[in-house]
């Protein structure tokens, strides 16, 4: 295991498959494509083919929102170290995920000594450094999960999830995709 330098604190251990590291506000979209939703962002692009990670990262990215104004107090604009920002990953979704993870890291803590923000859903961990990055990211899955919605009726609204419901997935059909002939 490898610690910085600078500190006595070990940094936290990361199981992931990609690791996205955001600053600042930033281009993301979601849209509804071949019965999935598919999301971009920089250095990422998601497939959702299955409701429960849409509704896991919907709920944990409105936890992040709720934590991230206290973190972030005075932090003008945050800072991608290089080179994640340059590089890229897919990662698709067509099962059910463990429950998310949501780290709020303070400078002390982390290994840039700049607050971070970390959620971590399935194998994506995305690292948010200053309230526009938050912003960028809570919109992005606020809109996938919205698609979701549309696309799998065991989804409720999210004025319907504000109201208490709960989404059943037992009975979620995922999207059986098929090679096409050649």
């Amino acid at each position: 295991m490898l610690y910085l330098a600078t500190t006595d604190d070990p940094p936290p251990i990361v199981r992931t498959d990609l690791a996205v590291h955001l600053a600042g506000r930033h281009e993301a979209h979601a849209v509804l494509i071949a019965r999935t939703i598919l999301m971009t962002m920089p250095s990422a692009r998601i497939r959702l083919a299955h409701p429960q990670p849409a509704y896991e990262a919907y709920k944990a990215w409105s936890r992040a929102a709720a934590q991230a104004a206290a973190l972030f107090a005075g932090v003008r604009s945050g800072v991608v170290p290089e080179p994640e920002g340059l590089i890229s990953g897919h990662l698709r979704f067509d099962a059910p995920v463990r429950p998310p993870v949501v780290e709020v890291l303070p400078a002390k803590l982390s290994p840039t000594r700049a607050p971070q923000l970390r959620v971590s859903i399935g194998g994506l961990l995305t690292i948010v450094t200053d309230m526009d990055a938050v912003a960028s990211q809570f919109n992005l899955w606020t809109t996938a999960y919205r698609h979701a919605a549309r696309r799998w009726g065991n989804l409720p609204d999210i004025e319907e999830l504000a109201a208490g419901k709960v989404p059943i997935f037992e009975d979620a059909e995922a999207p059986a995709l098929t090679r096409a002939a050649a």
